[in-house]
């Protein structure tokens, strides 16, 4: 059987054929043309007999171009009446990065706007009785109205629905009937626990992407099986697992890091590999930079997340992203100080060595410009490069800065980009209370590790690993990703009274549907985790622990917690009571992996 991995990126599109009976593997790498990466994608498997492939997992940046540019579907959401504000109004934070501080900061309008926002007379309180049933009427007249607003898709976000989702199936159910082909998000699947807000804030951004998602992911598998694959296809999820495509589609939120996550899974099976316990995972390629850190060959996970303005209540690798890559443009501001990116040149025009016509410096030129990329070196696809461009370019800026020629400028744009990454570094390490020198730096991407020395040597780091492929370890490590179902239920318990056994129920109910489902798509080892949230009574905010499969692990699961939140803020309170707010599952259905890695 053979297998491919296709990791579509900012500027290039990455691919991986490996034979699983020769132990052969071919890599190679097309330009990305955004808005076109279907075709980029079936460009990529051309040559390939695809009657003979047994698995296709893809890494995907659609659903995060399409929050960032603002170009997802049309979206409404039927409400609860009385909460029909609650994307606008959130918890009153400024949720833009660097934004606390900025005078002239205007809030970002909801994804959804306000004459989009419809409230219906149902209701479900806390404990999970529901007061006021839907009623089919009031779901028509709402329907009507979606209709003459040009509703493409629906968030069905209805209050204490995690408890009870009762009415929200109701509501789905009649509007199938009455707006057939509307995409429907409904908040209790996409989001089963408690905080309305960014219940609310995800199942939309869910409507938001859905058809753009299943439009693509459509398209690809009608043009694949149009070749004669019979291939499944898989997209990668911001977990680290990989999601068949039916439930990509119905949870396309669940991607929004689908790009960046193939290299970290490829991290955690090298580290395995190579018998390392802590890892940096660096991924440089032409447009930005991804970090991660990995402890103990387990990627650090959150459930609170942020894309551009808006809350994301799912489990995503703790991936931090800088928008400092190989295609990043080195400019000056109107105060005359020298940035490096977010912008880039992309793979065209790309950097002004590229010859494409492109005129402005990027990194990739200084580097070239400094002798670091060898002038006669030959890029992917046989692409010759001009240093003479790329010095041109720089000692233009270079004279705007008044920088005494070219080579210094070079240096100027490679220093700066470092620093920009090793600031991303020490957020997901120093601030969150680990120490970079205990972790070896994987160095992948395009360009990383053409910058790894300089990077490990800012943070002191004695290590540094660069795999074999590295500038398709992304797609590599598409390969390598299991099959992941996650479960989560709200269960408030004061840490006191908590009954382990009672638990133990709960936990193999969050289990038991996820199991089934893998095993129903062939998977026969399964490997599952257990997790619980628990933060001190009366705070807003919580630590997800770890929990034991073993006899016991209730009563070490107050100290663990209190060492951990030592270990993140510096002081704890043992004397302090606890309460449990959440049960969390990660179920997988392992697959083989690469052993040649």
């Amino acid at each position: 059987m053979s297998l491919v991995g296709i990791d579509t990126g900012g500027t290039f599109t990455d691919l991986v054929f490996y034979d699983e009976d020769e132990k052969r593997i071919v890599v190679s790498k097309i330009p990305t043309l955004r808005g076109r990466e279907d075709a980029v994608f079936l460009e990529g498997v051309e040559s390939l007999d695809l009657s003979a492939i047994g698995r296709i997992t893809h890494g995907t940046t659609v659903g995060t171009n399409a929050i960032l540019e603002g170009a997802g579907a049309r979206t409404a959401i039927l409400t609860t009446r009385g909460f029909r504000d609650v994307l606008e109004i959130g918890r009153t934070q400024r949720l833009v990065p660097q934004s606390l501080f900025d005078p002239k900061f205007v809030r970002p309008k909801p994804v959804v706007p306000r004459e989009m926002r419809l409230e219906i007379d149902e209701r479900v309180l806390a404990d999970g009785s529901v007061e006021t049933q839907v009623q089919e009427a009031d779901i028509e007249e709402q329907a009507e109205h979606l209709k003459r607003l040009g509703a493409e898709a629906v968030a069905i976000c209805y209050l204490h629905a995690y408890v009870n989702g009762e009415n929200e199936k109701r509501t789905a159910e009649y509007l199938e009937k009455m707006l057939p082909g509307v995409y429907l998000s409904l908040s209790h699947e996409v989001v089963p626990e408690y905080r309305e807000f960014e219940r609310f804030s995800t199942a939309a951004l869910n409507a938001y992407l859905g058809p753009k998602l299943e439009n693509y992911v459509g398209s690809l598998e009608e043009a694949l099986r149009e070749k004669g694959s019979r291939a499944p296809l898989f997209i990668m999820a911001s977990n680290g697992g990989m999601l068949d495509a039916e439930r990509a589609t119905r949870f396309p939120v669940r991607t929004i890091l689908s790009g960046p996550a193939g290299g970290v899974v490829g991290g955690v099976s090298l580290a395995e590999s190579l018998d390392i316990d802590h890892l940096i995972t660096y991924d440089m390629g032409g447009t930005s930079t991804d970090v991660c850190l990995i402890r103990d060959r387990r990627p650090v996970v959150s459930t609170e997340n942020i894309i551009g303005a808006y809350p994301l209540k799912t489990s995503q690798l703790q991936i931090n992203t800088v928008g400092a890559g190989g295609g990043s443009i080195a400019w000056r501001d109107e105060d005359g100080a020298l940035h490096v990116g977010p912008k880039s040149a992309g793979a065209r025009p790309g950097p002004a060595c590229y010859g494409f016509g492109g005129g402005e410096p990027t990194v990739t030129d200084a580097n070239v410009a400094l002798s670091r990329i060898g002038p006669r070196t030959s890029l992917a696809g046989g692409l010759e490069l001009h240093p003479e461009k790329a010095e041109r370019a720089l000692a233009s800026l270079a004279g705007e800065l008044g920088i005494p020629g070219a080579v210094a400028m070079a240096r100027g744009v490679v220093d700066l980009a470092v620093m920009r990454m090793v600031s991303s570094i020490r957020e997901i390490s120093i601030e969150r209370g680990f120490d970079p020198r205990e972790h070896t730096l994987l160095a992948y991407g395009g360009a990383g590790p053409l910058h790894a020395a300089l990077i490990a040597r800012e943070l002191s780091m004695s290590s540094v690993v660069v795999p074999r492929y590295p500038g398709n370890f992304s797609a590599v490590g598409l390969l390598m990703a299991d099959a992941v179902q996650e479960n989560v239920g709200t269960c408030f318990a004061a840490l006191a009274d908590a009954q382990e056994s009672a638990l133990d129920r709960i936990f193999e109910e969050l289990i038991t549907p996820c199991a089934e489902q893998l095993r129903g798509a062939g998977l026969s080892e399964i490997e599952t985790l257990r997790y619980t949230d628990v933060r001190y009574v009366g705070q807003a905010f919580e630590l997800t622990i770890p929990v034991p499969q073993t006899r016991g692990w209730l009563d070490s699961l107050g100290g663990e917690f209190h060492a951990r939140y030592e270990a993140r803020y510096g002081h704890c309170h043992p004397g302090d009571p606890l309460e449990i707010v959440n049960l969390r599952v990660r179920v997988s259905g392992v697959v083989d992996k690469l052993g040649w890695v």
